[in-house]
């Protein structure tokens, strides 16, 4: 049954679930599983990059629970089953799957290659969607949790980003069709989106940029921690969509609302304000392609920028929706 956004179900205590996070070696993913970790769940953790992933896993074991580490490039269907069989093998069954990795490439339209545009899909929507495809059979046996860490921006364009942008819209229409799919077979899983806004993550020092600058999040800026405890609650008490941070719902209200305006604050500062004035080459190494060694963490370089809570979100979870 649903109720407005809200999700009228309610799935197992984080504590008795598992759960399975893609991008999990390093930003948000990470911050997921450290978070689901310390709340007791047993956590599958998967990425490409093994030194993040063998840290997540440390991280979690610290806080008393168990974790299995999966290394893996979830653009592919077959990465996908193998994370899925693992994880099955590991601990017996998924309770919510969380499909958090994500690559992209600052640059404009005119400047984006075929196989820049392509890998981002792939990784993006495609990984998505077969994360989807592999973990459905296993979450229709424990009515489960499918969880997409999506965008405000699966609903607004922006320059420079039309790669990122065009792979959240996709998925997000994707998870609608799915979800309505589900609805209509009676199967008791639930497909939640959360929208975050701007988060200090270390992708801004690892992703391809064409612009010559540091590219940096667009402000207000917030730290990991908020969108993992979004996530958590959404894989608790699923909600179909979770914007979350002020500046996420703002920019939905503006996308909805005043379109031909957001369009025309995004000609005056929508360059500026997605990178620094730091000089940066646009050879510099990038994980588009491979992964780039080292444990990058959960954080990025914006710490004294970025803001460890959200008022707006804990807010919208106090309010039911009807």
């Amino acid at each position: 049954m649903l109720r407005g956004n809200r999700l009228s179900v309610r799935k197992k205590p984080i504590r008795e679930q598992v759960i399975v996070v893609t991008g999990a070696s390093s930003g948000v993913g990470r911050a997921i599983a450290r978070a689901a970790g310390e709340r007791g769940a047993k956590v599958v953790v998967a990425a490409r990059g093994e030194d993040g992933l063998n840290a997540a896993v440390d991280e979690i074991e610290r806080a008393g629970s168990e974790a299995l580490a999966v290394p893996g490039d979830l653009a592919w269907q077959e990465q996908n089953e193998e994370l899925v069989r693992r994880s099955l093998d590991r601990f017996g069954r998924i309770d919510t799957f969380v499909a958090n990795a994500i690559v992209t490439v600052y640059a404009e339209v005119e400047q984006l290659e075929p196989d820049e545009l392509r890998r981002v899909m792939d990784v993006n929507f495609f990984g998505v969607a077969y994360g989807y495809r592999a973990a459905l059979p296993a979450l229709k046996e424990s009515r489960g949790t499918f969880l997409h860490v999506s965008s405000a921006l699966a609903y607004r364009g922006i320059p420079l980003q039309a790669a990122y942008c065009s792979s959240k819209a996709a998925a997000r229409a994707y998870l609608e069709s799915a979800r309505v799919e589900l609805q209509k077979h009676g199967h008791d899983v639930a497909i939640s989106l959360v929208l975050p806004g701007a988060i200090n993550t270390p992708q801004f020092d690892r992703d391809r940029q064409k612009l010559g600058k540091q590219p940096q999040p667009v402000p207000p800026i917030y730290q990991p921690e908020p969108y993992a405890e979004a996530v958590l609650h959404c894989a608790e008490k699923p909600i179909r969509e979770l914007p979350v941070s002020w500046g996420a719902q703002k920019l939905l209200w503006g996308q909805k609302l005043a379109p031909r305006a957001g369009g025309w604050v995004l000609r005056r500062s929508g360059w500026k304000k997605q990178h620094t004035s730091e000089g940066k080459p646009v050879d510099s190494p990038d994980n588009l392609f491979e992964t780039l060694p080292g444990d990058p963490g959960a954080h990025g370089r914006f710490d004294q920028q970025a803001k460890g809570s959200t008022a707006w979100t804990r807010l919208r979870l106090l309010i039911p929706k009807r």
